[in-house]
């Protein structure tokens, strides 16, 4: 599962960086013919009834200009993938429509803004307007006053809808930080990742779908292909975060339904760049990925509650998508009856992703909790207490570490390795004529001097009462000698220094052979009978000395 999420996160941002590169080259690229006759700008809100006749594939409306006020006046009517003829008596004064060499058909959506003059009063003014696809419609009403008035209006009809959108769109970024700054790693990194990237783009998706962007910025195609590929592309790590959720998590119907939204996203993108296609002819592949998407989880939800494995994370997700369900049903239904359409859709999606995005927050900070206190029982379990050296435990695992096995012959091998064996000369003495009190501290100025020799990739270990270990990958002559020489170094020169018994250590070292040892232990056995040489040798020069 792991390997085909990483497989899919990679086809999916393969494809988004795609499709934003070619949504700026078109957006470049892109001629709409917008033929405006030069007026004076200035407006106020007016919505009014206009006479509409159909001539073949062409909506007219016609209407007579005020018989006077016209100055400074505009008439602004909104359009969705329309091609748009204005006349004023007999003279064009506004075109919208691609040019003859573009591949693109679709004009987007398109705020169309008609300056009107004082000569204007009283004509008939008639706009034209052509589907750019067979099942399009014309839709939205003429705005008629001042440009400022008319933006006014726009503006509070919509700003409701764009502060959702985009409260959705930063809690996908807030999360997208904690997730790589705070957990960083992990599952519940990546569950957290996930819904974050989904948030992200369900809100840059609703940002666009508000088109008050197209007011500023009108048939900019950036944003009419930002929007259908929000829409292709989110519902991939949608599923990838249910996924985790869910114990069927390894069922095949989830790698189905990313596949086969995968292939969907890179057909239509394919048909859009060859010009076969737009975008918005092909819109219905991805209403499939949708349907098919809502049937898989529905059957996961099912089989989970078969299961009796409902948890609460998936409880909860399951309400919010209700809510979410619940309120797409009522603004449809107010739409339906009223024509008025309602923000209640933007508020199920915020409400899901914030309480679904403070569910994985509370979730990860317990797992990370818990984590760092398995690291805490950890640490203790492998470090002796007195010196803060790792101890035998850990020695043991870190030496099994040193063993690789090859992924295609199955071979092991032993990585390089030189093992040194340490002992501290005289600590039974210590103990048992000035007591542990010394004993424990001669230990611990043994463990300071090791702290400095082994270093960087070096490990060291006190595996016993006065017996120390360490191991090193450097093994070659001249660093294995600068080690012992900095070693006898530190030793001398805290054998200067005022205590109860003189300050010695015996060391011994061996490194890996092959041909010699059959494993590190071989090896280490090696370096103990060296140390227990020098050990015999310091206690020979102690007596010789007494004599």
């Amino acid at each position: 599962m792991i390997l085909l999420d990483k497989r899919v996160t990679k086809i999916y941002f393969t494809v988004l960086l795609i499709g934003i590169l070619y949504a700026i080259f078109a957006s470049i690229s892109y001629q709409s013919n917008i033929y405006t006759w030069e007026g004076d700008n200035g407006v106020v809100t007016w919505d009014d009834e206009m006479e509409m006749t159909k001539e073949g594939d062409t909506y007219c409306y016609r209407t007579v200009l005020p018989l006077k006020e016209t100055d400074d006046k505009v008439i602004v009517y909104d359009t969705v993938h329309m091609y748009l003829e204005v006349k004023i008596g007999e003279r064009t004064v506004y075109e919208l429509k691609p040019s003859e060499d573009s591949a693109i058909k679709t004009t987007g959506f398109c705020w169309n803004i008609v300056s009107l003059t004082g000569g204007d009063a009283g004509k008939e003014i008639e706009f034209r307007v052509i589907p750019a696809y067979g099942d399009s419609r014309p839709r939205g009403s003429f705005l008629y006053g001042t440009y400022q008035d008319v933006e006014h209006k726009i503006l509070k009809e919509r700003i409701f809808r764009l502060i959702l959108a985009g409260m959705i769109a930063i809690a996908g970024i807030v999360m997208l930080f904690y997730g790589s700054f705070v957990v960083r790693k992990g599952q519940v990194a990546e569950t957290i990742m996930q819904f974050a990237i989904f948030a992200t783009m369900l809100g840059v998706w609703s940002i666009c779908e508000t088109q008050i962007l197209d007011l500023f910025f009108p048939c900019n195609m950036v944003i009419v292909f930002a929007s259908h590929l929000m829409l292709m592309i989110m519902p991939i790590p949608f599923v990838m975060f249910l996924r985790q959720m869910y114990r069927n998590g390894e069922n095949k119907l989830w790698d189905i339904c990313c596949s086969f939204n995968c292939v969907v996203i890179i057909a239509r993108i394919f048909l859009q760049v060859t010009g076969l296609f737009d975008l918005r002819e092909t819109l219905f592949l991805t209403h499939i990925c949708l349907l098919l998407f809502v049937v898989s989880i529905v059957a996961m939800s099912i089989h989970e509650m078969v299961a009796n494995r409902l948890t609460r994370q998936i409880k909860i997700n399951s309400i919010c998508v209700m809510l979410i369900l619940l309120s797409t049903v009522l603004e449809l239904a107010i739409f339906r009856f009223s024509n008025h359409s309602t923000p209640l859709c933007s508020i199920g999606f915020l409400v899901y992703i914030v309480v679904m995005g403070i569910e994985n927050v509370s979730k990860s900070r317990k797992l990370m909790e818990q984590a760092r206190e398995s690291e805490i029982y950890r640490k203790l379990a492998f470090t002796d207490e007195l010196t803060g050296l790792l101890n035998r435990t850990a020695f043991k695992e870190d030496l099994e570490s040193r063993t690789i096995t090859d992924e295609i012959t199955q071979n092991e091998s032993i990585l390089p390795t030189v093992i040194f064996m340490l002992d501290l000369n005289d600590l039974k003495k210590c103990n048992d004529t000035y007591g542990h009190d010394y004993g424990d501290q001669y230990i611990k100025m043994a463990a300071d001097i090791l702290k400095k020799v082994f270093v960087e990739d070096d490990r060291c270990y006190r595996i016993g009462g006065d017996e120390f270990c360490a191991w090193s990958p450097e093994v070659s002559p001249d660093k294995i000698n600068a080690k012992l020489r900095f070693l006898e170094k530190l030793v001398k020169e805290q054998s200067r220094k005022e205590f109860v018994v003189k300050f010695s250590i015996a060391v011994g070292y061996a490194v890996y052979k092959e041909k010699e040892d059959s494993n590190l232990y071989s090896t280490l056995k090696r370096a103990d009978a060296m140390m227990y040489e020098k050990k015999q040798e310091y206690k020979r020069r102690i007596r010789e000395d007494v004599m």
